[in-house]
């Protein structure tokens, strides 16, 4: 009978060890989630473009880096943040930004796709600490809309008709430019649907649109 308890309590050890490493390391950091991708890291970001498959779920990450979410595609998604009970899933939109300080908040949780198509997102990290000391000038323009301005960060959207162009001047700010709908052409380079294209600062561009559709983008100044 002792020897029975005996392996019967090694048992249970073992078993409260592999929960206890399993929660270890269910817990990484996003850049380390395997749907989390980084496509781009410099000085001013770094870029995790984000597929999750429908009734897929992320493991559990970390966000501790000031961050931009960008949505690509509409979808539907919901959240478990570590230790709380799981959120409703709620649609998203294509083109929503949204701007988390995980800096100053970091979380831990994990997203599920609830809906029938690819969740495409993208989490774009702010690594500098302190923005330039020289400002860039403001984008006006009638089909321009400021969606968000940080301490790092002016965010921008902006739909193109066809043969329409926005200019973006060269300056102390460095760019980052999102393909949420259609097509654009920049300084001849064609970027669709879920592309990007980064240029670094005093490097004047056109976002030009020669398709008969309509475009949508999104553009961070890094400042």
């Amino acid at each position: 009978m002792k020897i029975i308890f005996m392996h019967y309590r090694k048992c249970c050890l073992l078993f409260l060890q592999m929960i206890v490493c399993n929660c270890i390391w269910a817990q990484v950091p996003v850049r380390e989630e395997p749907r989390h991708k980084t496509v781009l890291e410099n000085a001013y970001v770094r870029l995790l473009d984000v597929h999750i498959k429908p009734g897929d779920t992320t493991l559990y990450h970390i966000h501790a880096a000031p961050s931009v979410i960008v949505h690509i595609t509409k979808s539907i998604i919901g959240s478990q943040v570590m230790g709380n009970t799981v959120t409703p899933p709620g649609e998203v939109l294509p083109g929503q930004t949204r701007f988390m300080a995980y800096d100053k908040s970091p979380i831990t949780h994990r997203v599920y796709n609830a809906g029938q198509n690819v969740f495409h997102v993208m989490d774009i990290e702010l690594v500098k600490k302190e923005p330039s000391k020289d400002s860039c000038a403001v984008l006006q323009n009638s089909n321009i809309e400021t969606t968000l301005n940080e301490k790092l960060v002016h965010v921008y959207r902006f739909d193109l008709h066809s043969l329409q162009t926005v200019a973006v001047f060269a300056g102390t700010c460095a760019h980052l430019l999102i393909c949420i709908a259609g097509e654009v052409n920049i300084t001849g380079k064609p970027i669709t649907t879920g592309e990007y294209v980064f240029f670094n600062p005093g490097k004047a561009v056109s976002v030009y649109n020669k398709q008969p559709e309509p475009a949508t983008c999104v553009l961070l100044e890094l400042k």
